[in-house]
């Protein structure tokens, strides 16, 4: 017999707000996400479009949560002629800037790294990463993405979001505001990999991306191009790694 809840209305929905972020007093984007860790989703969201890069140049980051609002102040500025591809990007699967940008660039330099990363590692990331999101285990509708460094199996950042796009921004811009180097570094997701997220992979200079979950064909082509580790299915004791497998060992 199916077992019917009615919990309390403050326990039923994960919270999502329309996240407001300008650059230089210039709006940029509105990311649909979890009203939490607004300055590094900002951050890390200018990142992956590639509107900032050099840390140096970062004035500030002020959020303004009663107006769901994030200004960047930074020495940076978006080239001339930047139209972000949508206004609003939603918590689900958005398409960028990013993508239109790398289409039309042509082939970008691939990264490379000397960095190698064992499967049990990689194995033990995901499952401390599934025990670590505290949202997520208590019911809430969040996907999770933390950082790890090879040779470790265990993770250094976690971070949380209804969308997984957002939450890998949030993960990426916390480790550039902290100065985390992840040229040596593993991204892990609990959602599948699409095209989008292994361009915010190589955008981040992170080598490897992983997820517990499924990866397109897609993503799989781009991140060879671009230099991409990407493990898909990684639970229960195996990984499938897609691409650039010589730096995943064991």
């Amino acid at each position: 017999m199916a077992i019917v809840e009615r919990p309390e209305p403050a326990k039923r929905e994960s919270a999502e707000r329309p996240i407001r972020i300008f650059l230089n007093e210039v709006p940029v984007a509105v990311s649909q996400g979890s009203p939490f860790g607004l300055s590094e989703l900002a951050v890390g969201y200018l990142l992956s479009e590639g509107l900032i890069a050099d840390r140096d140049s970062l004035v500030e980051v002020v959020e303004v949560p009663e107006e769901a609002a994030v200004y960047v102040a930074s020495g940076e500025r978006a080239e001339e002629g930047y139209v972000p591809l949508h206004r609003v990007t939603s918590a689900g699967c958005a398409q960028s800037a990013l993508l239109r940008d790398a289409r039309r660039a042509g082939e970008p330099r691939a990264l490379e790294t000397a960095a190698r990363f064992d499967a049990d590692d990689l194995l033990a990331c995901m499952e401390e990463l599934c025990e670590r999101s505290p949202r997520r285990n208590t019911g809430a509708c969040v996907h999770g993405c933390g950082l790890g460094a090879a040779g470790s199996d265990e993770l250094l950042l976690v971070r949380e979001d209804i969308g997984r796009h957002n939450a890998m921004d949030k993960l990426v811009g916390q480790a550039w505001l902290d100065r985390v180097d992840v040229r040596d570094k593993a991204l892990f997701i609990t959602g599948r990999i699409s095209c989008e997220m292994a361009l915010k992979a190589y955008r981040a200079g992170c080598p490897v991306l992983v997820s517990r979950k499924s990866a397109t064909d897609e993503a799989v082509r781009r991140a060879e191009e671009l230099g991409v580790t990407l493990a898909s299915h990684c639970r229960d004791g195996r990984i499938r790694v897609l691409s650039r497998s010589e730096r995943v060992t064991g």
